[in-house]
């Protein structure tokens, strides 16, 4: 019960610093949520792309080719599919569904998604999204669409409604589950340009891709590997700019558990003085001050996990009426908001405690 009897001596200075740690925490919820819904957005597009060989027309890059008009012709399209170790070549074709650009940063803009649905049921790592209401294969040939969940949301509509698209009205034959990847943001119909290309079980993804440059002229080839590799890359960039700018908000917050310790030592240098006389150890000493550095920890890490957590709740509601939610709070995010910051509190408190630790007994009968 010590720590929290001397964390209530001093309630002002206690409550700024709880409250300096709580801010830090704030930050690191708010830019570690946007970290985490970039990463689950990143995931997604990783597992589709690294669990087939994304082929499109030449001079397009990577899964770019898609929505650039790297378009495939017929021709080659059924080279593809003569590719030894090639099972299957699904057409496929991504375009904005309008114009305009997305709404707000690190969300995808709804974009209409051309495929045969069944066919990509092969993908080696993506799962096939599951409908919410309706079917998940609108009628090849017609004028069916599917609607990721946040697309619906967006334009207000449901199975059995309509939408427009690029000025032709679709009516909607079912709509997703929430992924909180990808699908969220696609509209699915049955139209094709572009190719995912399938291996057959036994090969080799990356020779069977090899195979397609060698035998396919004029395309882009994009093997589960270069995805994976590309992808990686920028999901890391992004997440140390993110993830560290939030934790230099958290280490300058902890600097001030430091200066609060620093005080309480000074202030009490006879109290510290005459627990050594009656008989108290180095360690206890450490172990009593730390404690209390701890406490601060805790307190901010509950303040600035209920702060952040209610920050995020709100912009990802005003969030929603633009497009899609940004922020993800998840269950590590939670831990990590909760256990980091104690532990940089102990940490900042335990060089004070060890000059308390050193200050020699007999300097209680000076200070008495």
């Amino acid at each position: 019960m010590f720590p929290l009897h001397d964390v209530r001596r001093r309630p002002v200075r206690s409550a700024l610093t709880a409250a300096g740690m709580a801010i830090g925490v704030a930050a690191l919820v708010l830019l570690g949520g946007l970290a985490e819904k970039l990463g689950r957005l990143v995931e997604g597009g990783r597992d589709f792309a690294t669990g087939q060989i994304t082929v499109s027309g030449s001079g397009t890059g990577a899964v770019t080719g898609m929505t650039r008009g790297g378009l495939l012709s017929r021709e080659q399209l059924a080279a593809l599919g003569a590719v030894p170790g090639v099972a299957l070549v699904a057409p496929l074709v991504m375009f904005p569904l309008s114009d305009a650009p997305a709404t707000l940063p690190f969300t995808l803009a709804p974009l209409v998604f051309g495929a045969d649905l069944v066919a990509l049921e092969r993908n080696r790592q993506s799962r096939p999204p599951r409908v919410r209401s309706g079917r998940l294969l609108p009628t090849p040939g017609g004028d069916e669409v599917v609607l990721g969940s946040q697309v619906a949301r967006y334009f207000h509509v449901d199975t059995g409604g309509t939408i427009a698209i690029r000025g032709k009205t679709f009516r909607v034959a079912g709509v997703l589950e929430p992924t909180l990847t990808g699908p969220d943001s696609f509209l699915f119909m049955p139209f094709a340009t572009a190719a995912a290309v399938f291996w057959a079980d036994g090969e080799d993804p990356e020779a069977v891709a090899a195979r397609i440059r060698e035998r396919v002229d004029h395309v882009s080839v994009v093997s589960p590997a270069d995805a994976a590799r590309e992808l990686d890359r920028s999901l890391v960039f992004l997440n140390s700019i993110i993830v560290g700018s939030a934790l230099v908000a958290l280490v300058v917050a902890s600097l001030a558990v430091t200066n609060t310790m620093f005080t309480a030592v000074v202030e009490r240098r006879r109290e510290i003085g005459l627990r050594r006389v009656v008989g108290a150890t180095r360690r206890q000493v450490v172990g009593w001050l730390v404690a209390e550095a701890a406490s601060l920890g805790i307190a901010g890490s509950l303040l600035g996990l209920l702060a952040g957590t209610l920050a995020v709740a709100g912009l990802n509601a005003a969030a929603e009426r633009l497009g899609a939610p940004v922020f993800l709070v998840t269950a590590r995010l939670a831990i990590l908001a909760g256990v980091l910051p104690t532990a940089l509190a102990a940490l900042a408190g335990l060089w004070p405690a060890w000059r308390a630790a050193r200050l020699p007994p007999t300097d209680a009968i000076r200070y008495a």
